[in-house]
């Protein structure tokens, strides 16, 4: 059951055939050995007749060796006997198969009843056999005339048909399996090329539909269902971002004013150290919940394909410097060494989205890199591409967590606080932003343990390289 449907169809199949095909060389052999011993059946009592006759016309006991029905009988494997009812031999013809009774006392007793026999009996410890005709010699109470025929022939014809067919039988299953793969596999070619087609509609691709197949069949009904499917499911998503968007807008301006409030407050110099953290913390709260607004409203532009990007050339290794300098005051909070070294690098990109992304990088890197680690920024080109990496000395991520670190509100640990996992967006954001300036970024396990995350963007020829470029750190 765990086969592909085509192999499970053809097995299904050549089953099927190959057990039609068993019956008919079955019923074939039978038919034909049947027919055989029926046509030495009608030998046998023609024969029989005929020896009546000589004995009615001879000498009691003896068969006339100038019967017509005899002339063939030393040199076509027929021979005949004349039994007492006791079983003795009282005339035969035939050589040593007729020296001894051929009927077993049973059917002599049948025979001297006044019924006509008929068997097949072995000679020659098996390795013959022959088809016997007994009846009861007309006019002499008790005695039976017998005549009997090697079934040499009919066996050796069964044998033949039978090799053949054993031989042909194969071969003609095997190119039944083969056409049967061969049918199948074009069967379900459309199921394939559905398959394919469904597998590339993606969140960014969910106006596609899957092609319809011309013919009213059950693949045609399965491709416009899958069809509904995908509108309902496109629907669904649409109406969520619209839902998050307007959301994120409503919230955007009470957590605007609520800041301006926050920040005109704290201002007043009559201010209890109480009240004054209290109203820290909460412009703290303010700010984290504007930031994940803002990085709701990005998610929903990129998936609408409406997300701006001012682009121009940039130096990566300015845009590093900057985010450096400003996690450098939380980095040395925790203890923890920010370094910045590599080689100039310069990409086309929106500065400010750039700076976002490898915020997030080094944001993520500090929090999670115990006190006395380092986190190390490094830049590089290679060809035409170029690349920028943000290694920690944390704990690392889990090598089956790695595929999901990039999905929306998954943390690697969900029992984390909100303080200290976030929301879950951030490196969300940073692949739709890379993505976006057509770059790809994925993330590693360092062998020395901690994390590494890679971005990598198209580079730009050096006669496009900005005017400027800050110096290394």
């Amino acid at each position: 059951m765990r086969l592909p449907i085509r192999w499970r169809l053809t097995v299904w199949y050549t089953a099927v055939l190959a057990a039609i095909v068993a019956v008919l060389a079955s019923f074939l052999l039978l038919r034909l050995r049947s027919d055989l011993v029926a046509g030495v059946d009608e030998s046998l009592d023609l024969v029989v007749a005929e020896l009546q006759l000589g004995l009615q016309a001879g000498a009691p006991g003896e068969l006339r060796a100038d019967s017509p029905a005899l002339l063939g009988v030393a040199g076509g494997g027929f021979a005949a006997q004349v039994l007492a009812p006791d079983g003795t031999v009282l005339d035969a013809i035939g050589g040593q198969q007729a020296a001894s009774s051929l009927l077993s006392p049973d059917q002599r007793r049948r025979v001297a009843a006044g019924h006509r026999v008929r068997a097949s009996v072995p000679v020659d410890d098996g390795r013959q056999r022959l088809r016997v005709l007994g009846e009861p010699v007309k006019g002499r109470r008790g005695e039976a005339v017998v005549a009997a025929a090697s079934l040499a022939g009919v066996d050796r014809s069964i044998d033949r048909l039978g090799l053949l067919l054993l031989v042909a039988g194969p071969v003609l299953l095997a190119l039944g399996a083969l056409g049967g793969l061969l049918l199948a596999g074009k069967a379900m070619r459309p199921v394939a090329s559905m398959t394919r087609q469904a597998a590339g509609i993606g969140g960014g691709r969910l106006h596609e539909r899957v092609a319809v197949p011309p013919a009213r069949d059950e693949l045609s009904r399965l491709a416009t269902t899958l069809n509904g499917m995908l509108a309902r499911i496109e629907g669904g998503v649409a109406q969520q971002h619209r839902l998050v968007a307007d959301a994120s807008h409503e919230l955007r301006t009470p957590l605007t004013v609520m800041r301006s409030e926050l920040e005109v407050g704290l201002r007043e110099a009559d201010l209890s150290t109480g009240a004054r953290e209290t109203l820290a913390s909460v412009e703290e709260e303010v700010e984290r919940m504007a930031q994940v607004v803002d990085n709701l409203l990005i998610l929903v532009r990129s998936d609408e394909g409406r997300l701006a990007l001012l682009c121009a050339p940039v130096e990566l290794e300015e845009v590093a410097a900057v985010a450096v300098d400003r996690l450098q005051r939380l980095a040395d909070a925790k203890g923890i060494r920010l370094e910045l070294h590599g080689q100039p690098a310069a990409v086309v990109g929106d500065r400010q989205r750039l700076g976002e992304v490898l915020a997030n990088l080094l944001d993520n890197a500090v929090k999670y890199t115990p006190a006395g680690g380092t986190v190390t920024v490094a830049l590089e080109r290679q060809d035409r591409r170029a690349r920028l990496t943000v290694d920690d000395s944390g704990p690392g991520i889990p090598a089956e967590e790695l595929p999901r670190v990039f999905d929306r509100f998954y943390r690697v640990d969900a029992a984390r606080s909100r303080a200290e996992g976030g929301a879950g967006l951030g490196l969300a954001i940073c692949r739709e932003l890379v993505e976006a300036h057509g770059g790809r970024i994925w993330a590693e396990r360092r062998p020395a343990g901690g994390s590494s995350f890679v971005v990598e963007l198209p580079a730009v020829q050096a006669a496009d390289r900005p005017a400027a470029a800050a110096g290394g750190r």
